[in-house]
């Protein structure tokens, strides 16, 4: 998405040539890439040469990140995905009884199987009307080490 609309900016800036229109077209769609367009956008009025060289520049950057950050995911080494089969049916039916949210069930029973093979482990998550605020039911019915909200993480709070 991003990289998509760095490719918007610079066919954009070839195409047309105002910084304006970019900024508007960008900000109308939503575009995450508007702070960095609002910063490269004085550098355009100035030097317009240097502005897109700036950006496509940024954009090959931004897309090699991406294309390692997908090698190291490609990497059976670091990142094994599992394929649970074990249905948990009795832990299903506790969650189930007070979680309304089918899929928030599916990934504690996808914590509880991986936390069966690796000692210790935390869930860290951001729900936490389903989750968090039954962290105890959690707990006693699965192999977790423990569940926390993923804003402690990042000094967030937890909401109220």
């Amino acid at each position: 998405m991003i990289v998509r609309e760095f490719r918007r900016a610079v066919a954009h800036l070839k195409r047309d040539g105002s910084a304006e229109s970019l900024l508007a077209e960008a900000e109308a769609r939503g575009w995450r890439t508007v702070p960095l367009l609002l910063d490269v956008a004085g550098l355009f009025r100035e030097q317009p040469g240097a502005a897109l060289k700036t950006l496509l520049a940024v954009k090959e950057q931004y897309e090699a990140l991406c294309r390692r950050r997908r090698s190291v995911l490609e990497d059976q080494k670091v990142l094994a995905l599992h394929a649970r089969t074990e249905p948990y049916r009795e832990i299903w039916a506790r969650f189930s009884a007070v979680i309304d949210d089918y899929d928030d069930c599916e990934v504690l029973l996808d914590a509880h199987h991986v936390a069966a093979a690796i000692d210790g482990m935390v869930l860290y998550t951001g729900d936490y009307r389903h989750i968090i605020a039954n962290r105890d039911l959690i707990l006693s019915a699965t192999s977790l080490h423990d569940v926390r909200f993923l804003g402690e993480r990042t000094g967030g709070l937890l909401p109220t």
